[in-house]
């Protein structure tokens, strides 16, 4: 289980009266019971929002009016909610020529020529090797 801890402000300071809530967008086994689709509402306390010990997995976090679809992961400390949001913001259009999107498995993706791939001492399995022509 995971526990959310996020430093908020507003335009102009500490912010103790924006709602978060948290909820899984279906239910799902958590490998010990089932976890329900039943909605968490949360204000932070002295700026700071500090959320109980979630589930980890798909979730869905509404701040205001936006509702974002993180992946809350199983962590043994408190992690900030900002990264988990941006991760799951669409990449602008800008960067999308060079962006890298993880389908599941790869930490890292590198490009080598073809003499650089075939020295390496070892593949490493989570990284994705692009040798162009």
């Amino acid at each position: 289980m995971t526990v959310i801890s996020e430093a908020v402000e507003d335009i102009a300071g500490a912010d103790d009266t924006t709602s978060f809530i948290f909820a899984v967008p279906a239910l799902r086994d958590s490998g010990t019971g089932m976890v329900t689709t039943r909605t968490i509402r949360l204000k932070a306390h002295g700026g700071v929002l500090t959320t109980p010990d979630l589930q980890p997995g798909p979730a869905d976090v509404s701040v205001g009016l936006k509702t974002y679809h993180i992946e809350i992961p199983d962590w043994p400390t408190s992690i900030r909610l900002s990264p988990l949001i941006a991760a799951a913001l669409p990449v602008a259009p800008a960067e999308e020529i060079g962006a890298v999107r993880n389908g599941g498995g790869v930490a890292i993706a590198k490009r080598h020529t073809l003499a650089e791939y075939e020295a390496l001492p070892s593949i490493d399995p989570e990284t994705l090797y692009v040798v162009p022509e």
